[in-house]
């Protein structure tokens, strides 16, 4: 009990002082929504993680049927791919949950481009149905990337592999990360492919910590996706892993600081 109120008045410490320092280690899954008048993946919750100086902003990219590239994470709306809607029937079939439309990608970034600061987009480019619409996603993102000239500010991920090792080709000086462990892909095979780390998800890390020293070994960085107890993440932590994508990242924050 002491622990946790502890922890709680430090969350209110720091949700009282912002600060345009990234916080260590600490990237917000879908931006920062669990919080008032926020949702996934919505302008707003990209603009509250940065302004609470998070280490990083993840968001999902896809396409929609008419080649629209949105910022969503789900593949299916109400029952129907996303894929096959047009970006006006996506737009006509629902609203964000803080009642925000969903953004397009370069209405995303451009205002991610526009604010400054420290934090760090994080793209997931999501698995497209086919390889023609995976080259297009790419291309996509590599063509907003350049547009915006935001080589430094941005990181990118995605559980296609095809997709990590073209980009990463493309842009030598982004980290990219891949999130699917069950390909069984060695980590120096990744290394010589020119992917820089991991994204694996939490319980396959606290399974097997020895990954983590595996991968540094190889020269990879290490991330986990999506814990939210503050324990495990300790746990993690005190084992190398290098930064943890959370839904609850001012918890998060709180909790690593000054580790």
């Amino acid at each position: 009990m002491k622990k946790l109120i502890l922890i709680a008045a430090t969350i209110l410490m720091a949700a009282s002082c912002s600060t345009d320092a990234p916080q260590n280690r600490v990237i917000a899954h879908r931006g920062f929504w669990q919080t008032e008048g926020s949702a996934q993946n919505s302008l707003t919750s990209l603009r509250l993680a940065m302004d609470n100086g998070f280490y990083g902003s993840e968001c999902d990219v896809q396409l929609t049927a008419d080649s629209c590239f949105i910022v969503f994470h789900d593949t299916n709306l109400h029952g129907v791919d996303v894929e096959t809607m047009t970006f006006e029937q996506v737009l006509a079939d629902t609203t964000l949950a803080n009642g925000e439309r969903i953004p397009t990608a370069d209405e995303f970034i451009s205002a991610f481009a526009s604010h400054g600061g420290n934090t760090k987009l994080v793209i997931e480019l999501k698995q497209q149905p086919s390889e023609d619409m995976m080259s297009l996603s790419i291309a996509r993102t590599a063509e907003a990337v350049r547009k915006y000239g935001i080589e430094n500010r941005v990181e990118l991920i995605s559980f296609s592999y095809r997709a990590c090792k073209e980009l990463a080709a493309m842009f030598p000086d982004v980290p990219v990360l891949f999130l699917d462990r069950a390909h069984n892909l060695s980590f120096s095979q990744m290394k010589q492919d020119g992917i820089d780390g991991i994204g694996y998800k939490y319980n396959c890390i606290l399974e097997d910590l020895s990954l983590i020293d595996e991968a540094h070994e190889a020269g990879l960085r290490v991330d986990v996706w999506a814990p939210d107890d503050p324990q495990e993440v300790l746990t993690m932590v005190d084992a190398g892993l290098d930064h943890v994508i959370t839904n609850r990242p001012d918890v998060m924050a709180s909790v690593l600081e000054g580790i």
